[in-house]
């Protein structure tokens, strides 16, 4: 008797006998062992793909800012009068540059988070420009109650600075740095505000 993986049993072309039980046991395990073994390589699939994803979404600094320190800028303030550098930033504190539009619902929504949760991010000087006309700028200024938050800088890109330096496809662009200059991340079309204290308190 030949019997591969409990095959049924042919003593003629015409006689077939009903297996042993042994041997019907037999090739019972052997197709439970063959689907286990094709559900742990698709699991095998699966998290090695999951992984790789994961990797991907938690290193989301561009090739072309990574290593680079946080760079010299100048923007107008909202009184249309005042100039604002680099170096004018504190060396104590990390540092946000937003690069936003007025008219941007997502930005406006960014920055109403923020501002809802400031007092989690006393600690980060916040920098936000646009390169939209000042007049957009100022209103967008006025309607959320800029001034009433010490630790964020509006101001105008009148040289059209950040656009090209970082290259986002999508507004708001969020870099984030320590006190070191030192770019801790960026992002591309915005950041939920848990993951933005989790960076900057840790």
């Amino acid at each position: 008797m030949n019997t591969v993986c409990g095959y049924i049993q042919f003593y003629s072309s015409r006689q077939l006998t009903i297996p042993l039980d042994a041997e019907y046991h037999k090739m019972k395990e052997c197709q439970y062992l063959s689907a286990m073994k094709k559900q742990f390589l698709l699991l095998l699939l699966f998290t090695g793909a999951f992984q790789l994803t994961v990797f991907a979404s938690t290193d989301s600094i561009p090739a072309h800012l990574k290593g680079l320190p946080l760079p010299d800028f100048k923007i107008q303030l909202v009184d249309g009068k005042t100039d604002f550098y680099t170096e004018q930033l504190s060396p104590d504190k990390k540092t946000m540059i937003m690069y936003f539009s007025p008219e941007c619902d997502h930005c406006r929504y960014q920055t109403l988070e923020i501002i809802k949760h400031i007092n989690e991010l006393s600690e980060l000087q916040i920098v936000m420009a646009t390169v939209l006309p000042f007049e957009k700028m100022k209103q967008f200024y006025d309607e959320l109650k800029i001034s009433q938050y010490k630790n964020i800088i509006m101001g105008r890109d009148v040289l059209f600075f950040f656009p090209k330096y970082f290259r986002n496809q999508y507004l708001p662009g969020i870099a984030v740095y320590d006190k070191n200059k030192t770019l801790l991340n960026f992002y591309d079309g915005g950041v939920k505000t848990e993951e933005l204290i989790k960076l900057v308190n840790r």
